[in-house]
């Protein structure tokens, strides 16, 4: 039984059941009867006296309040101590329209363009998350290079995903070199099932995000993305990137225009020919990952989308539609 979140400590406890118990029965003897050292004895009873859990009026025979009336006080004390205590959090939130009117009056009396460097991957990556969490219409991306590593899909479709299901819009225009890889692939074809769009050039594009049109990140060497990025807040600036964005999207295809033949028999890659034919082998999904190389994780997300596309209920209904489309 514990009640110390009330202030009661353990002593305490058995001394005010040891009153319950023993109506009537004096401060002094308790110490025999529960082995406990006089002078906390007295200390306690007197806390217990304070806290209205018992009458000290006779230290000769102490009466114990009742446990509905007096746990109860004690209980809506502590609710009241905690529920002050919550105001005063909150209350620290009036501190942020006094920290914006500070933020406001130093970009007032910059002279200097609103572009902020920030360098290292780490740091570029933390300001892309906090860019896109904070964000409340859309995100456009041109990407011009080759497929995103495991870890940057890994820790980009959960962000997507949660864009995508707050009602943010989603466009990203990317080159086809892109797609030669099977998780990047699998990755786009998941965006655009979450309701993102993707598209596919192969007109050179310069690298850069928008947030709410408002924001732009560009690369600070274009040839060299790694060393970190420029926050670009101008709105002169991100008017023109936007203007240059819109061109791309309009020139660029629909992905699954780009990766569909005209028969619209569908375009598989390697890595899903071997995940269907394992399917069909394997006996547990561990088995599976570990013969192709990747992780459980990634196996179930191809399985997935593959059986999507058959419109198979069960992965040996997935296996037989694929041989009778030739898939395999």
């Amino acid at each position: 039984m514990d009640v110390s979140v009330i202030g009661i400590s353990p002593e305490a406890v058995e001394i005010y059941r040891y009153f319950l118990r023993h109506r009537g029965e004096g401060v002094d003897s308790v110490p025999e009867a529960l082995g406990l050292d006089p002078d906390l004895v007295e200390s306690t009873v007197d806390t217990l006296g304070r806290l209205g859990l018992l009458d000290l009026h006779d230290r000769h025979r102490v009466v114990a309040t009742e446990p509905r009336i007096g746990i109860e006080r004690l209980v809506e004390k502590r609710l009241n101590e905690l529920n002050a205590e919550v105001l005063r959090v909150l209350a620290a939130r009036d501190a942020i329209s006094v920290f914006m009117e500070d933020k406001q009056e130093g970009e007032r009396a910059a002279t200097a363009l609103d572009i902020e460097r920030v360098e290292g991957a780490d740091r570029v990556r933390q300001r892309l998350d906090d860019l896109a969490f904070f964000s409340y219409k859309e995100t456009l991306c041109l990407h011009p290079g080759g497929p995103f590593s495991r870890v940057m899909i890994e820790s980009a479709l959960p962000l997507d995903t949660r864009s995508l299901r707050r009602g943010l819009s989603i466009k990203g225009v990317y080159h086809p070199k892109a797609l030669e890889d099977a998780f990047m692939l699998s990755y786009l074809r998941e965006l655009v099932s979450l309701g993102g769009e993707v598209r596919i050039t192969e007109q050179p594009m310069d690298r850069m995000l928008i947030y709410d049109r408002s924001v732009a990140v560009v690369p600070i060497d274009p040839k060299e993305s790694a060393r970190g990025a420029l926050l670009v807040r101008e709105p002169g600036l991100v008017s023109q990137l936007v203007i240059y964005f819109e061109g791309m999207w309009k020139s660029a295809v629909d992905l699954r225009e780009f990766i569909e033949p005209s028969t619209e028999q569908p375009l598989l890659s390697e890595m899903e020919q071997r995940v269907l034919e394992v399917m069909a082998t394997a006996d547990k999904d561990e088995i599976a990952a570990r013969e192709l190389d990747i992780s459980v994780r990634t196996y179930r997300r191809y399985v997935a989308d593959l059986m999507a596309r058959l419109g198979a209920v069960n992965r040996f209904q997935a296996a037989l539609r694929a041989k009778e489309e030739n898939w395999i």
